[in-house]
């Protein structure tokens, strides 16, 4: 599916659009509620805020949650960098935790699809499962780049795609947006 908007994938999930391939995905990001609450507590949300959110009648207070790594502390497939214009420089550390749901010995090897002006890369470059049903990798991804390189436009999109040696296909997009 080609995005031809000036959106682009801000206008669409990273979700699997096929749905015979969603059965058999290959890797997950898994993520609980304490992930999102500290993603929360990372964007400046305050006790009130997130118990309201969250609803109940527990407090949730973000010094009882650890602090998510990287830049959005979020393991999610989506990587998604805001530049408010105070900082010409774009630079971005993502910490991704993947869990492989297939049978036997796997290997994923890293691809990435990006404007030349865009400096994308994955620690590590390839993910090698034994036997590995459930088994948990993690793997870095850090973006650097200059603000001069949206020429004008609000989203600059990149995309990161594990590849596995039984046909596997696990795409991310990282976006790169600003408000005009």
């Amino acid at each position: 599916m080609k995005i031809r908007d000036n959106y682009g994938e801000l206008s669409s999930g990273s979700g699997q659009i096929n749905p015979t391939k969603a059965v058999n995905p290959g890797l997950i990001y898994d993520i609980n509620e304490d992930l999102y609450i500290s993603f929360l507590c990372k964007k400046g949300y305050d006790t009130r805020t997130i118990t309201l959110l969250i609803g109940g009648k527990k407090e949730y207070h973000c010094s009882s949650f650890k602090p998510g790594r990287g830049i959005d502390g979020l393991n999610y497939p989506s990587m998604h960098i805001y530049l408010n214009g105070t900082n010409p420089n774009i630079s971005a550390v993502f910490h991704r935790i993947v869990t492989n749901v297939e049978e036997g010995d796997l290997e994923y090897n890293v691809k990435v699809a990006s404007p030349k002006e865009l400096s994308i890369v994955v620690i590590p470059k390839m993910l090698k499962f034994i036997n590995g049903i459930n088994q948990k990798k993690t793997f870095r991804v850090l973006v650097k780049g200059d603000e001069s390189m949206m020429n004008g436009t609000e989203v600059v999109s990149a995309t990161l795609e594990w590849n596995s040696n039984k046909g596997h296909s696990v795409k991310s997009p990282i976006v790169v947006f600003k408000q005009q």
